[in-house]
C-alpha cells in the first residue's frame, strides 16, 4: 500500500496541469525508432535469460542506460514480472511431479512449505526484496514448493521494485557519467533503498502477526464454555 502510495503521488506530481494520456503519448512519440527496436531485443533477451538461468543485471543496466528513468523503471519491472512468471509456470508444470516424488517427504520440505503457507506472498517479496539471494535460485525454488499462483504474482510484483530500481539507477547514472559502482555513495543509495523495503516488510509483517495474535485469542475465548454462577 505504501509503494502504491508513493506512485501515485509522484504521478501526479508529475502530470500536475498537464494531460497525463498526452504527455505519455509525447513521451512515446519522442523517443528514436532505433531505440525501440534496441529494448525490444533487450526484452527479449530479459525473458530469455529469466527461463534459462542466466543472470539478467547488465541487461536490465542497459535499459536504464538506454531510456529515462521512469520509462525504463517501468519496462524493466513489466518484463521482469512476465519472465519470472513464465519461468513459474515453466517450472511448476514441467519439474514438480518429479520433485515431490523424490523430495516431497523429507522433513526439511516439509517444514519449508509450511512456513512458505504461512507467510504466502511475504515469504516471496522479502526473498526478492533484500536483494541477496541470487535470483535465479528464487525463481527456480519457489515453484517447487506449494505456494499459490496468485500469493507469488503479488510477492513477485512487490520484490521486483528494489532490484528494478538498483538496476535502472545504475544504468541511469553511467548514462550520466556517473559511476555508481565505484563512488562512496554506491553502497550508501543500495542499503537505503534495501533497507527502506525490508523495514516496509518487517512493519508489515509485526502487523500481520499482531491480528494472527488477536484471531487466535479471540477463538480461544469462545471456546470456552460460560458457566452461570449459582
Amino acid at each position: 500500500m505504501a509503494f502504491i502510495a508513493i506512485a501515485v503521488g509522484v504521478f501526479l506530481y508529475l502530470t500536475v496541469g498537464q494531460d497525463p494520456e498526452a504527455m505519455l503519448l509525447e513521451r512515446v512519440a519522442a523517443y528514436q525508432q532505433h531505440l525501440v527496436a534496441w529494448v525490444l531485443l533487450l526484452c527479449a533477451l530479459i525473458l530469455l535469460s529469466t527461463l534459462s538461468g542466466l543472470p539478467v543485471f547488465y541487461l536490465v543496466v542497459a535499459l536504464g542506460f538506454l531510456l529515462d528513468f521512469i520509462p525504463a523503471m517501468l519496462i524493466s519491472w513489466a518484463i521482469g514480472l512476465v519472465s519470472v512468471m513464465a519461468t513459474f509456470y515453466l517450472v511448476r508444470y514441467a519439474f514438480t511431479s518429479y520433485f515431490k516424488e523424490k523430495y516431497g517427504k523429507k522433513k526439511l520440505i516439509r517444514r519449508i512449505n509450511k512456513r512458505i503457507r504461512a507467510y504466502g506472498w511475504w515469504s516471496v517479496a522479502f526473498s526478492r526484496g533484500i536483494y541477496i539471494l541470487p535470483t535465479n535460485l528464487i525463481n527456480f525454488s519457489f515453484p517447487l514448493s506449494h505456494i499459490s499462483t496468485r500469493a507469488y504474482f503479488f510477492g513477485t510484483l512487490l520484490g521486483l521494485v528494489p532490484e528494478c530500481l538498483i538496476n535502472v539507477l545504475t544504468g541511469y547514472a553511467i548514462k550520466h557519467e556517473v559511476i555508481l559502482l565505484s563512488s562512496p555513495g554506491a553502497n550508501t543509495v543500495k542499503v537505503l533503498v534495501i533497507g527502506g523495503f525490508v523495514l516496509l516488510l518487517a512493519l508489515v509483517l509485526i502487523l500481520l502477526r499482531i491480528r494472527q495474535n488477536r484471531r487466535k485469542k479471540f477463538k480461544r475465548l469462545k471456546a470456552v464454555p460460560y458457566k452461570e454462577c449459582c
